[in-house]
């Protein structure tokens, strides 16, 4: 018995609804999803960027680091600069020696580029010890600039790691590409 008793009238008018509703043929298949794009593509290997480590103009601890590729939309480089944005990975690089830290977001950003994920959160610290300009903050904002594959970047807000950390949009990877 159920909870609420259906009226007469209301199966008369359920009836009536139903009279033109034929069933679906159950003997037609499902549909075969497709294959997803990523299923067909060759995972990106960690690229050798040839990344210089000379930089004409350090930047202090404390500052702001931005940077966007020509065709960035006003748009994204918002969603950068105010944070609004779901990052979906970080990387943590500070503390350690220059060699360790491009070899890691070497494979950092192929990682990233072959699950398809575009906006990434990278720690480098402040730096810049006893009045010094921060080598690996410095190092870090020079390798994105020579990155192709790293199409815009801010330093994150207070909450993220400020000046000591920054989001970075990558760039799409296609199926056809690697």
């Amino acid at each position: 018995m159920t909870k609420y008793p259906i009226s007469p009238e209301d199966r008369a008018l359920f009836r009536d609804m139903m009279r033109d509703v034929t069933p679906l043929d159950q003997k037609t298949p499902p549909a075969i999803p497709l294959k997803s794009k990523l299923q067909h593509r060759e995972p990106i290997k960690p690229k050798d960027y040839d990344l210089s480590d000379y930089y004409a103009d350090p930047v202090q601890s404390d500052s702001i680091l931005k940077y966007h590729r020509h065709g960035i939309s006003p748009k994204q480089t918002q969603i950068l600069k105010s944070g609004q944005l779901a990052w979906t990975a970080k990387l943590d690089l500070h503390g350690l020696r220059p060699d360790e830290a491009k070899d890691r977001l070497n494979h950092f950003l192929a990682y990233h580029l072959n699950n398809q994920h575009r906006w990434v959160l990278i720690i480098h610290g402040k730096g810049g010890r006893f009045g010094e300009a921060p080598v690996l903050k410095n190092l870090i904002n020079h390798w994105l600039r020579q990155i192709p594959d790293v199409l815009a970047f801010h330093s994150a807000l207070p909450k993220h790691g400020g000046a000591g950390a920054m989001y970075v949009l990558l760039r799409r990877v296609d199926n056809e590409e690697n």
